[in-house]
Formats: structure tokens, sequence, C-alpha cells
């Protein structure tokens, strides 16, 4: 079938491809997707509510007594809260970021190391910041 069946003149084509630009261009955006918001923080974080299920969900794997005592992967055991404790506190030279913040974040430019090592399991950026509000609340045993 020939577009001049379909449109009796020129202008009527003119027109159709026109409607098809506007649409196109209607529909076409260069903002990407936002990412989803976190939800809003508890105004109280509790260690035992909150933040210890995140990290034994994200960071036992490689943090917890059984790797701690051989040293083959975390030095840092997770499931003390008094290491917990010593590694939420500021480091020295570190802008005032903890160590466990610091390396959560990925912080190379202040001296961390980007935790988790395979950069991909480990606490999301909603997760992260709850346990940074626990440190910046002064990391209680709660």
């Amino acid at each position: 079938m020939k577009v001049s069946t379909l449109l009796p003149s020129r202008w009527g084509l003119g027109v159709m491809l026109s409607g098809f630009v506007l649409l196109g261009a209607c529909s076409y955006t260069h903002e990407g997707i936002p990412a989803p918001a976190c939800p809003s923080l508890p105004a109280a974080i509790s260690y035992k509510t909150n933040v210890l299920p995140i990290l034994q969900d994200e960071c036992y794997r490689c943090h917890d007594t059984q790797h701690y005592q051989t040293l083959a992967l975390g030095t840092f055991n997770m499931e003390n809260f008094n290491e917990v404790k010593y590694w939420s506190t500021p480091a020295n030279g570190h802008n005032g970021q903890s160590w466990m913040i610091g390396n959560m974040l990925g912080d190379t430019n202040n001296g961390f190391k980007p935790m988790p090592y395979d950069g991909v399991h480990g606490p999301d950026a909603c997760q992260i910041a709850l346990i940074k509000a626990w440190v910046d609340a002064g990391a209680p045993n709660n």
C-alpha cells in the first residue's frame, strides 16, 4: 500500500511526521532515574535492633570469630562489640572519620580501604547511613 493512498496530500504527510517527532521528543528525557530514597532513620538507633543485623548479614562472612582467629580475611572481629566500638571511634589523621565507616564508604582519599573487598557484597548506602548515624551518636551498646 502506498503512503499516497493513506494521506490525501503532502501536507498530511508533513503533519503526521511532525506529530511523530513531537511525540518522541516528549517521551525522551536526559535525566536519569533517581535512586530510591532511604527510609527515614529511627530517632534512636539501636545496636542490637538496627546495626547488628546489618553487620551479621553483610560483614560477618569475613569479619567473624573464625576469620579473625585465622587472620584469613578480616582482622576485625565484628562479633565482638568492644572491637566494633573501638573501630567506630574517629581515626587520627583521617578527617575524624572512623575506620569502620571510612572503609565502608571506600574513602581511599583519606587512607581507608574499600569494604567489602569484592566491592559487591556489603551494606548498601542506606545501611551505611544508618550505621554512620549510630557511630555519630557514640556507638552505644543498646
